[in-house]
């Protein structure tokens, strides 16, 4: 195998485990077989006869309609009201747990058993109290609830950008000894494993995580293989302390928001007043276990992702008051919403994740923004960034093309090699590393540069895969960019494009090698586009019909600098005739007849010009 050969074997190698090492984690990986150690959590609430019925307040802003139920206060239903986002003419509900009142969204708990609260000397007599609903007129809720112990007033307002929620509660001590309290806001989220199931190349967009975001800008990300049950012996993660009873994930720092996030929609919380919490993580799996013995047996399996900003204790004096707040955004992960969430303050651009080459794909995203602005076709845009970054970097592959066009020209000499060295090996490739040294041929040279592009491609594909402004939104013969080609029509157009690529490359090296790339690589790409959105496989081919367009136009620039004789031109070959031994004109005789040659007495050697 030739240098050449042996580094496209690596990348081959390379690309393959990064998919099997990388993306499991990046798209949530398996699910577990046995119990996570997870201690009971408290749910008292009053007693179910003197519970009133349960009743909602609505919630109108830019984007959402929410509402807020009674029993515990939390996100019973939050719908995105904009076009865009309705399927089949329904609207996107982000609550997936509207009848758990004890996993809703926006939730306020109490009662911390971590932080030493207790039945006698809690603020609160239970976990979830019935509010009444004092106040509302579709932009604010007031919710109040009191007993003998406390008064409790609970206030959620729209914002006025869109899919935000301001969330605040206030306590005051009603008894006449101290009380203590340690508030937990919580967000959380409810999917089978059915919905999360990644397979055939492609990945469910319902694919969640759990994540905290430092005010430094450091994000953690968790998926369910980071709360496997022997994880949970790590203490390091999973710390005993005076908000964390050992079952949350808590990353160290303070917090600048906890979030339940999948492809395109995120559910953060924001600490806005009140002290300063920790964020706090957990996957917690679900299913029967008493019919069934894992998991994966269970079809109706599926994970609570969670997400929790937790508080200290506060012992209140009697007649003292405490106040919390909390920013809540509930909706698509639009950058340029994000950018101005919270007023721009609080990082929610973090909810991104766009993948090793950030930084990389920072520019890209600008720039394709910026073409929407100017030309506002999301599948135009696709297209003129695609052109534009192959143009960038096309200095990077002009080498390799060029390398390989040297190496076609010294095609027939390596076959005389190969032949000569048939049942040698090791001087069969001393003789070609001899060959291309004479002739300035060095075919690593050529794939490291594009070797060097390779991080701006990966960063393109991340940010078309991640880019929620491609949801929903039809082009061409696709009702959907952001959803696969239904008609597979595009997946055998990139193949057929690929598949002329590789033809029209310089053929080079072990013949073997060739014809797998001729056949197995557009294959490849058939076979992946059919599977993954209809935004990327515009890209891809935009792609492959320029690369096309530049391996022609080096071809013929090379063609035309190339002169009968020894014209001039950086790295032209010329060939001349020269005689052999009897022994070599007549092998040599052979193979120039076999090639059609009218001269049998001859062999080609080649030399580089000077």
């Amino acid at each position: 195998m030739d240098r050449q050969g042996l580094v496209r074997l690596l990348f081959i190698v390379g690309s393959v485990f990064l998919a099997m090492t990388v993306l499991p984690k990046f798209f949530g990986g398996g699910s577990s077989s046995g119990h996570q150690p997870l201690r009971p959590e408290s749910t008292v609430t009053a007693p179910a006869a003197s519970r009133p019925a349960e009743r909602v307040c609505d919630l109108f802003g830019p984007g959402f309609h929410a509402q807020v139920s009674s029993q515990g206060g939390g996100l019973k239903r939050l719908y995105l009201v904009e076009a865009k986002y309705q399927k089949d003419g329904r609207k996107i509900d982000l609550s997936t747990t509207p009848d758990l009142e004890f996993h809703r969204q926006l939730r306020f708990q109490f009662r911390n058993p971590a932080a030493g609260i207790t039945d006698e000397n809690a603020q609160l007599a239970f976990d979830s109290v019935d509010f009444e609903i004092r106040r509302t007129d579709g932009k604010s809720c007031e919710l109040y609830y009191q007993d003998e112990r406390v008064e409790l007033v609970q206030t959620l307002k729209t914002t006025g950008r869109p899919y935000e929620i301001e969330a605040t509660a206030v306590l005051k001590n009603k008894d006449g000894t101290p009380r203590k309290h340690a508030l937990s806001v919580y967000t959380e989220d409810w999917r089978t494993d059915a919905e999360t199931h990644s397979g055939h190349f492609s990945v469910s967009p319902l694919v969640t995580h759990v994540e905290c975001v430092s005010q430094d800008g450091n994000a953690t990300r968790l998926h369910p293989p980071d709360f496997e049950p022997e994880e949970f012996e790590k203490s390091e993660h999973f710390p005993k302390n005076a908000t964390n009873s050992g079952d949350w994930y808590q990353p160290p720092g303070k917090p600048a928001l906890a979030a339940v996030s999948n492809a395109y929609f995120s559910h953060a919380l924001v600490p806005l007043a009140g002290g300063s919490p920790a964020c706090q993580l957990l996957i917690e799996d679900r299913w029967d276990s008493k019919r069934f013995a894992a998991k994966d047996k269970d079809p109706n399996a599926g994970a609570l992702y969670r997400a929790r900003l937790a508080y200290g204790a506060r012992e209140l004096k009697p007649g003292e008051e405490a106040r919390y707040s909390v920013l809540s955004y509930a909706g698509p992960k639009e950058r340029r919403v994000l950018e101005a969430a919270g007023g721009g303050q609080h990082g929610l651009i973090e909810l991104i994740d766009l993948g090793f080459f950030s930084f990389i794909a920072k520019i890209l995203v600008a720039f394709l923004l910026k073409v929407y602005s100017v030309i506002p076709n999301w599948g135009i845009a696709i297209i003129v960034l695609t052109i534009t970054a192959r143009t960038l970097l096309f200095p990077l592959a002009l080498p390799g093309i060029k390398g390989m066009i040297k190496m076609r020209e010294l095609k027939p000499e390596i076959d005389a090699l190969n032949e000569k060295f048939k049942d040698d090996p090791q001087q069969k490739g001393l003789a070609q590393m001899e060959l291309w040294r004479k002739h300035n041929v060095n075919p690593v040279k050529g794939c490291l540069p594009q070797l060097a592009s390779m991080p701006v491609w990966f960063a393109l594909y991340t940010t078309l895969q991640t880019a929620v402004e491609l949801y929903n939104i039809p082009f061409l013969w696709f009702p959907d960019l952001s959803a696969a080609d239904p008609y597979y029509v595009l997946p055998f157009i990139i193949g057929i494009t690929s598949f002329f690529q590789q033809k029209l490359m310089p053929m080079q090296g072990d013949p073997a090698q060739q014809k797998m790339l001729l056949y197995f690589m557009p294959a490849m790409f058939t076979v992946f586009m059919l599977f993954l959105p209809a935004g990327l496989g515009v890209y891809m081919f935009t792609n492959g019909v320029l690369g096309i367009i530049q391996q022609q136009a080096v071809e013929r620039h090379v063609r035309r600098s190339i002169r009968p004789g020894g014209g001039s031109g950086s790295g032209d070959i010329r060939v001349k005739v020269v005689e052999d031994s009897a022994t070599s004109r007549e092998g040599q005789g052979r193979r120039d007849g076999e090639n059609g040659s009218t001269d049998r007495r001859g062999r080609l050697l080649r030399e580089g010009k000077t």
